[in-house]
């Protein structure tokens, strides 16, 4: 399947080489690349979507993170019937001045923030109601992330929010914004690392998914990161995904 990538796509393009694509299993290509700009990422996301659609049995999984930037999704998650949801809306109008890039882009939720200390983590797969429903695969993303977590010694991670994420306790770990195209995902979860608290510090006005910033957390405040805990959630996860995703 690597092959198949590398001669579809010009990975040139997108700040990629053929160093940063590892076949997981007979159907499954793993993209790696750190620190990767997000405008190549998200151009590579809509080539990756193309060949998955028009590729029997192909799946593509980035992981990867961005300089620090702020993107916008097609809006806030609505509430359930009955539900009331004390959301924050991000209107662009309304900041002329932000401090990092921003692109408005197709997954859902609202404002979100990236930078170096996540592990992001895109999924271009196609669904199947049968298998791989999209809230099957979202409930496994965040299961597979708190298992692998728990082995680090953090306890109490659940992704039962009536907002969606991963929390611990009332603190937000991770996001998690979805786009389908042709039944076909992108975009996905980002899950922090390390904090950025420069990046905290100026998201105070601009509210990301409707919350306030100190309503995020990092697992680093939780327990102490691993040497090399980027790569090591990397390997640890696809170790969990390649069992699950079959």
């Amino acid at each position: 399947m690597k092959t198949i990538v590398e001669s579809a796509i010009k990975l040139s393009d997108f700040g990629l080489c053929v160093d940063d694509l590892l076949n997981l299993d007979e159907r499954t290509v793993v993209v790696t690349k750190w620190n990767w700009e997000y405008s190549q990422a998200h151009a590579f996301q809509r080539a990756a979507l193309v060949l998955v659609q028009e590729t029997p049995n192909l799946r593509i999984l980035i992981c990867c993170n961005h300089p620090e930037v702020l993107t916008n999704g097609r809006g806030l998650q609505k509430p359930r019937k009955g539900e009331v949801l004390d959301l924050l809306e991000f209107k662009i109008q309304d900041h002329p001045h932000l401090p990092y890039p921003f692109f408005q882009i197709e997954r859902g939720g609202g404002l979100t923030f990236h930078h170096p200390g996540q592990f992001i983590f895109y999924p271009v797969v196609k669904l199947n109601p049968k298998s791989l429903s999209l809230s099957h695969m979202i409930d496994q993303i965040f299961d597979i992330s708190i298992d692998v977590l728990k082995s680090w010694g953090i306890h109490g991670l659940n992704h039962e929010n009536k907002l969606l994420g991963l929390w611990h306790n009332d603190r937000k770990v991770a996001s998690m914004g979805i786009a389908i195209e042709k039944l076909t995902t992108f975009h996905g979860m980002a899950l922090n690392l390390q904090e950025n608290a420069e990046m905290i510090f100026a998201l105070k006005k601009l509210n990301p998914c409707g919350l306030t910033a100190e309503t995020y957390t990092a697992v680093e405040k939780l327990v102490d990161l691993p040497p090399n805990f980027l790569n090591l959630f990397q390997e640890q996860f696809l170790q969990r995904i390649r069992y699950e995703w079959k």
